[in-house]
Formats: structure tokens, C-alpha cells, sequence
């Protein structure tokens, strides 16, 4: 998945243009505006609020991967600075106050394409700060501003699963937790060797038995570690399914013997809000459901609960990775309105004529009438 820049990488490039704009402009022998001191570095760092050593890292950083600069965060980094630090010459060159248009045509290659790449970036920024004020809500406050509680519980119309009791359909509790929560990655780390405690590793086990085969054919295998390491990614949030009157299967039915875990827990889905190629998106990472209580409509009503997520929080579409073998699954996506995204993998040509294709694809569904579209270049 190709995503969009990382804050350190925002910040990296901002403070460089911030950089770049006063030593490109040291001949002009620049005073600060309103103490009429030369803007230094220690300056700049005050209005980024980092320490001396995360500054200089950062710019160290930036000097090293030059090739990999996005012009549009250096613009906006220095128009930002004059902003909140005007600056003007010395009386010698003028005495001129420095606006956004100076910055534009310091960058840009001409004063038009800077103020391009410097509201590409405000919007940007915009939309980033939207994502991690989002996942930095604590939990509860999430759920009671964007989950109806009416979507917590759900109740099968099918009587067609096989249970202790058979008098009516069963009906399912739908907790939504975050990672920290389900990992206790809050909690000190244990000298033991590393395992997975009772709730994750019944997740985790759900996903083994479930995709196990899927995984194992595919060019990325399976590996207990990176798939534990995934799952406990500080983003993600679950959407843990259990039956809220108790009904089990029938002992010798459960999808795992496993005493050591919670067989109240038959199903979850997984999903992180991100972004993708500049586009803010609510991603499915997993959904699974014990075989016992598949077509009873839970796996759709999961997908109805994280889609009213992304559509409560402004995500522009819904995305989810699927193997191409499993030919179900992704018949069950397209059902729900989900197609080829346009950053999925495309068959990659050898020398030869031989081509080899990709054994996975991204789908989407756009959530929003109208939403953000990254223009390709």
C-alpha cells in the first residue's frame, strides 16, 4: 500500500523550506518584524516547538534525501514561518516586508505553480490533521460521537445456525476497542518470552484458521510475528464480535478446541483510519467470522458499522486488501459495492514477455459524493 507522508516527514520538509527561504535570502540581511533581531535557528525551532536535537536531526535528514524532497511541505513550511514570523530587509534593500509571493517564486518555477503547490499542501496538512486528531480520540469519546448504539448489537433473522438452544436467533454484542486496549501495549513490557494474551491470540487464531491457506499460497507467506505486529499497530481500532445471550456451537462444532481461549469471541473486524495517496480512507485490514455463524447477515452489518464510520468522519472511501484466490471473499466485496482501486498492484512485466501478476488487489468504494481525488501528474 502506497501511503502518504508521515508527520516527521511533514515537519522534515517544512522546517528545511524555512531553512532554505533564510539562506537563500542572507544577502537581504533579514530582520524579524517586531524585534527587528536577524531570524536564526533557534528561531525556527520556537516555531516548530522542537528541541535543539530533533531540529537538527531533522535537517540532517532533509540534507540527506534531497532527491526525495516534496517542494509542496518546503512551500508551505517557509510561508507558514512568515506567517507567524514576518520578516523584512534591511533598510539598505529596501526595507521590504516579505509576503507568500516572494516564497512562491523562490520554490516554485514560476509564482503560479508555488501558490498551486502551497494550496496542494494546506489541503493536505488539513486533511492529515484530521486523521490524527481522529486517532488520537480516546476511544469512548469516538464511539459515542461517530457509532450509533443501535449498530452495537445485532440480531440474525436466520435460524438456520446450530446452537444449544434453538428457540430464536442469537443475538451479538459488538464492542469497539483500540489496539492498546486489546494488546495492553499501556501496560510495562514482560521479561517472558513474547505471547499473546487471552483476547489477541484468540484473534489472532481466528485469522490462522480462517486465511491460513490464503497466506501460505501467496508470494508473502505467513509469519506469526509480522501478522502479531500488524495487528498491534497504534492505529488500529476492532470491532469484536460476541454472542450476548451465550449461545455457543455445539463443542464438538467450535471452530477451535483451544481452551485457552475465549470462545464467547466469534468474529471481529479490524480497520484503521489513514491515509492513502493523500487520500484520508477508513481501511479494513481484517474480517473474520467463525464458520458457524457466517450467512446470517453479521458480516454485513460489520461492514455497515465501519462504513458509517468513514462516512461520520469524512473518510472519502472504504478500502480493503483481498487474495485473489479467494474468489467468495472478494464476489462478497464487489456485492458491497467495492471495486479495483486505481493504487492496486498491476502485472509486473519481466524480461522476456513473461509477466508476473500480483496475487492480491486493492478494492474501494467511495463514501463521500464528492471526495478528494489526488491529480496525477
Amino acid at each position: 500500500m502506497a501511503s502518504a507522508a508521515t508527520e516527521r516527514e511533514i515537519n522534515k520538509w517544512r522546517l528545511w523550506g524555512v531553512n532554505r527561504l533564510l539562506e537563500t535570502n542572507t544577502s537581504l540581511i533579514l530582520v524579524h518584524e517586531k524585534t527587528g533581531k536577524p531570524p536564526t535557528l533557534d528561531l525556527v525551532k520556537s516555531i516548530y516547538y522542537k528541541d535543539d536535537e530533533e531540529a537538527v536531526d531533522l535537517l540532517e535528514e532533509a540534507k540527506s534525501s534531497l532527491r526525495d524532497m516534496d517542494m509542496k511541505w518546503v512551500i508551505l513550511g517557509a510561508c507558514n514561518f512568515l506567517a507567524s514570523c514576518p520578516l523584512r530587509t534591511s533598510k539598505d534593500c529596501g526595507n521590504v516586508l516579505l509576503r507568500r509571493s516572494d516564497v512562491f517564486r523562490t520554490f516554485g518555477k514560476t509564482e503560479s505553480q508555488g501558490m498551486k503547490l502551497y494550496i496542494e499542501a494546506s489541503e493536505a496538512l488539513s486533511r492529515f490533521r484530521k486523521i490524527r486528531d481522529l486517532n488520537n480520540l480516546p476511544i469512548s469519546h469516538f464511539t459515542k460521537e461517530y457509532l450509533p448504539t443501535d449498530l452495537m448489537e445485532y440480531q440474525s433473522s436466520t435460524r438456520k445456525i446450530e446452537s444449544t438452544t434453538k428457540d430464536s436467533p442469537p443475538m451479538f454484542q459488538i464492542d469497539m476497542t483500540t489496539s492498546s486496549d486489546v494488546f495492553g501495549l499501556d501496560n510495562e513490557p514482560s521479561n517472558e518470552t513474547r505471547s499473546a494474551p487471552r483476547i489477541p491470540q484468540t484473534l489472532f487464531e481466528l485469522i490462522k484458521h480462517t486465511s491460513y491457506k490464503d497466506y501460505k499460497a501467496s508470494r508473502q507467506g505467513w509469519d506469526d510475528e509480522h501478522k502479531l505486529e500488524e495487528m498491534e499497530d497504534e492505529d488500529m481500532r476492532y470491532l469484536v464480535v460476541k454472542l450476548s445471550n451465550g449461545r455457543l456451537p455445539e463443542t464438538e462444532k467450535q471452530w477451535t478446541k483451544d481452551s485457552e481461549l475465549d470462545h464467547s469471541i466469534i468474529g471481529f473486524l479490524s480497520f484503521m483510519i489513514t491515509q492513502e495517496e493523500d487520500e484520508n480512507v477508513v481501511y479494513i485490514y481484517e474480517i473474520h467470522i467463525s464458520e458457524h455463524f457466517r450467512d446470517c447477515g453479521l458480516g454485513r452489518h460489520l461492514f455497515k458499522m465501519v462504513e458509517h464510520i468513514g462516512k461520520a468522519t469524512g473518510m472519502d472511501k472504504s478500502m480493503l486488501t483481498v487474495f485473489k484466490r479467494n474468489t467468495y471473499a472478494r464476489q462478497w466485496y464487489t456485492s458491497r459495492g467495492y471495486e479495483e482501486d486505481e493504487i492496486s498492484p498491476r502485472p509486473r512485466k519481466l524480461r522476456g514477455g513473461r509477466s508476473i501478476e500480483p496475487d492480491y488487489e486493492i478494492l474501494s468504494k467511495r463514501l463521500q459524493k464528492q471526495g478528494h481525488k489526488k491529480v496525477k501528474s
